[in-house]
Protein backbone atom coordinates (compact mmCIF):
# COMPACT_ATOMS: atom_id res chain seq x y z
CA UNK A 1 0.00 0.00 0.00
CA UNK A 2 3.32 1.97 -0.36
CA UNK A 3 5.44 3.69 -3.05
CA UNK A 4 8.40 3.00 -3.73
CA UNK A 5 10.44 6.32 -3.94
CA UNK A 6 12.84 6.14 -7.16
CA UNK A 7 14.32 8.68 -8.37
CA UNK A 8 12.45 7.22 -11.89
CA UNK A 9 8.68 7.59 -10.40
CA UNK A 10 7.01 10.24 -12.24
CA UNK A 11 6.14 12.78 -9.67
CA UNK A 12 9.49 12.21 -8.06
CA UNK A 13 11.65 12.55 -11.20
CA UNK A 14 9.43 15.75 -12.56
CA UNK A 15 10.25 17.18 -8.94
CA UNK A 16 13.97 16.28 -9.29
CA UNK A 17 14.15 17.48 -13.29
CA UNK A 18 12.20 20.97 -11.36
CA UNK A 19 15.04 21.40 -8.92
CA UNK A 20 18.05 21.21 -11.44
CA UNK A 21 19.22 17.47 -11.04
CA UNK A 22 19.23 14.66 -12.99
CA UNK A 23 18.00 11.52 -13.30
CA UNK A 24 19.46 8.34 -14.79
CA UNK A 25 21.31 5.11 -14.22
CA UNK A 26 25.31 4.71 -13.43
CA UNK A 27 27.13 5.10 -17.09
CA UNK A 28 30.28 2.60 -16.92
CA UNK A 29 33.62 3.16 -17.90
CA UNK A 30 31.82 1.07 -21.24
CA UNK A 31 29.26 4.21 -21.79
CA UNK A 32 27.00 1.31 -20.55
CA UNK A 33 23.94 2.31 -18.12
CA UNK A 34 24.18 -0.07 -15.03
CA UNK A 35 21.45 -0.46 -12.47
CA UNK A 36 18.44 1.71 -11.02
CA UNK A 37 17.90 5.15 -11.61
CA UNK A 38 20.01 7.35 -9.39
CA UNK A 39 19.92 11.10 -9.06
CA UNK A 40 22.82 13.29 -9.45
CA UNK A 41 23.24 17.01 -9.76
CA UNK A 42 23.04 18.09 -13.08
CA UNK A 43 26.22 18.75 -13.83
CA UNK A 44 28.39 16.85 -12.16
CA UNK A 45 28.60 12.83 -11.27
CA UNK A 46 27.74 13.35 -7.67
CA UNK A 47 26.03 11.45 -5.46
CA UNK A 48 24.56 9.01 -7.29
CA UNK A 49 21.39 8.12 -4.69
CA UNK A 50 18.86 5.46 -5.84
CA UNK A 51 16.31 7.21 -3.89
CA UNK A 52 14.26 10.44 -4.42
CA UNK A 53 13.55 10.50 -0.44
CA UNK A 54 16.02 10.46 2.32
CA UNK A 55 16.88 12.03 5.76
CA UNK A 56 19.61 14.12 6.08
CA UNK A 57 21.46 14.02 2.48
CA UNK A 58 22.11 17.64 2.52
CA UNK A 59 24.30 17.28 -0.86
CA UNK A 60 20.99 16.82 -2.65
CA UNK A 61 18.71 18.05 -0.81
CA UNK A 62 18.60 21.80 -3.58
CA UNK A 63 18.36 18.76 -6.26
CA UNK A 64 14.92 17.39 -5.41
CA UNK A 65 15.77 14.85 -2.85
CA UNK A 66 13.49 15.31 0.03
CA UNK A 67 13.06 14.02 3.24
CA UNK A 68 9.13 14.12 3.46
CA UNK A 69 7.51 10.62 4.13
CA UNK A 70 4.65 9.65 1.83
CA UNK A 71 2.11 10.86 4.34
CA UNK A 72 -0.91 10.63 1.88
CA UNK A 73 -0.73 6.42 2.39
CA UNK A 74 -1.06 6.85 5.96
CA UNK A 75 -4.43 9.26 6.19
CA UNK A 76 -5.80 6.21 4.09
CA UNK A 77 -5.21 3.35 6.37
CA UNK A 78 -6.30 5.57 9.43
CA UNK A 79 -9.59 6.43 7.80
CA UNK A 80 -9.74 2.88 6.69
CA UNK A 81 -9.60 1.70 10.21
CA UNK A 82 -11.93 4.29 11.62
CA UNK A 83 -14.63 2.52 9.44
CA UNK A 84 -13.42 -0.33 10.61
CA UNK A 85 -14.33 0.63 14.16
CA UNK A 86 -17.32 2.10 13.29
CA UNK A 87 -18.96 -0.54 11.25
Amino acid sequence: MSIDHKPDHIEEKKRILESNGRVQPFINEYNIECGPSRVWIKEDDIPGLAMSRSIGDYLVKNFGVIADPGIYIFIIIIITQMYLFMK
